[in-house]
C-alpha cells in the first residue's frame, strides 16, 4: 500500500493511498474535512479501463454485476424524505388540485363506455372558456404520450374545441382548431377487453379522410390506453404506425401535470381518481 500527500485547491492536506480492488488499482482520498467532493480528485490520474471487463459483460450478463462492482464505489442511499419528494414531483402531488387528494368512487365498478363518456362529460359540461382549457390540457397530455406527434406550443390557444364519446368507434375524440387547421386526440380506452381487427383503421380513417377539414396527422395523437401495455395486441398495432400504446399510469400522470387548477373541480378530480382505482 503506497501513500502520498497532496494539497488540494482549498489548501487542505490530503492523504492518497493506492489500494487494489480485484486487479484494478483505485485511489482512496481522505481529507481533514472527511471525504472531499469530486474536484479533490483532480491531481489523481485514474487507471486505464481494462477492455477485458467489457468482454465479461458480453460473454455473460450474469457476471455484469460483478464487473460493475469492480469499478463503482458504494452509492449512498438517499433519505426517504428525499425519495418522497421525487415521487411528489413525478406524480405532481405538490399541487393542491391533484386527484389523489380525493377519494375514488369505490362503490361502483364502471364499464369502459361509462369512463369514456365520463371524460367527455367533464370536458364539455361547463363554460366555453373551461371547455377550451380542459380539452387543451387533455390534448397536451395525449400528445406528450405520443413521440411521433408535434407538441402544442405553450402560448397556443384553440379557437374551437369538440369532444365526443363513441363517435364512429372512437372511444374518446377531442378535436382542436385554430380556425383553419384541425387536429386532435383519438383514444381507444381499454381496461379488460382486447382490440379487434379493423377497429383502429376505422377510427383513424374517420378523422383523416373525412369530407370536411381532416386532422393534421403530425399534430394529432392516436392512443390505445390500457392498464398494462403488455396487454395491448402488438400484432394489430404493427400495421398502424399512427397508434401508440400507452398505460393509464402514464396518461393520467401527465394529465395531472397539464390541468389548470382554475379550471378543475372536485367532481372532475374524484372522477380521475376513480379511473386510477379502476385501472390499478
Amino acid at each position: 500500500m503506497k501513500e502520498a500527500a497532496v494539497i488540494g485547491e482549498r489548501g487542505v492536506m490530503k492523504t492518497i493511498r493506492e489500494g487494489t480492488v480485484g486487479k484494478a488499482k483505485l485511489p482512496l482520498v481522505q481529507t481533514g474535512e472527511g471525504f472531499g467532493d469530486w474536484r479533490d480528485l483532480c491531481p489523481v490520474r485514474p487507471e486505464p479501463i481494462d477492455p477485458r471487463c467489457f468482454e465479461v459483460v458480453q460473454l455473460s450478463r450474469i457476471k455484469a454485476l460483478e464487473v460493475i462492482r469492480l469499478g463503482l464505489p458504494k452509492v449512498r442511499a438517499h433519505p426517504w424524505r428525499e425519495d418522497a419528494r421525487s415521487l411528489d414531483a413525478l406524480f405532481g402531488l405538490e399541487t393542491e388540485t391533484h386527484c389523489f387528494n380525493e377519494a375514488p368512487h369505490q362503490w361502483i365498478d364502471p364499464l369502459e363506455p361509462q369512463i369514456t363518456k365520463g371524460f367527455v362529460y367533464f370536458l364539455t359540461d361547463c363554460s366555453l372558456e373551461r371547455q377550451r382549457a380542459r380539452c387543451l390540457s387533455f390534448a397536451k397530455a395525449a400528445l406528450a404520450c405520443s413521440p411521433r406527434s408535434i407538441p402544442i406550443k405553450s402560448e397556443w390557444k384553440p379557437l374551437k374545441v369538440r369532444a365526443e364519446a363513441e363517435e364512429n368507434r372512437i372511444d374518446i375524440l377531442v378535436e382542436l382548431s385554430d380556425g383553419s387547421t384541425n387536429f386532435g386526440v383519438a383514444i381507444e380506452a381499454k381496461f379488460g377487453h382486447r382490440l379487434t381487427p379493423g377497429q383502429l383503421e376505422k377510427a383513424e380513417q374517420h378523422v383523416l379522410d373525412q369530407s370536411g377539414p381532416a386532422w393534421d396527422s403530425s399534430r394529432s395523437a392516436f392512443l390505445v390506453v390500457a392498464p398494462l401495455i403488455s396487454r395491448i395486441d402488438a400484432k394489430l398495432l404493427k400495421p398502424r404506425p399512427y397508434w401508440q400504446p400507452v398505460s393509464w399510469w402514464s396518461f393520467l400522470t401527465r394529465l395531472e401535470h397539464e390541468i389548470d387548477g382554475s379550471h378543475d373541480c372536485v367532481e372532475y378530480r374524484r372522477f380521475r381518481r376513480s379511473v386510477w382505482y379502476k385501472a390499478y
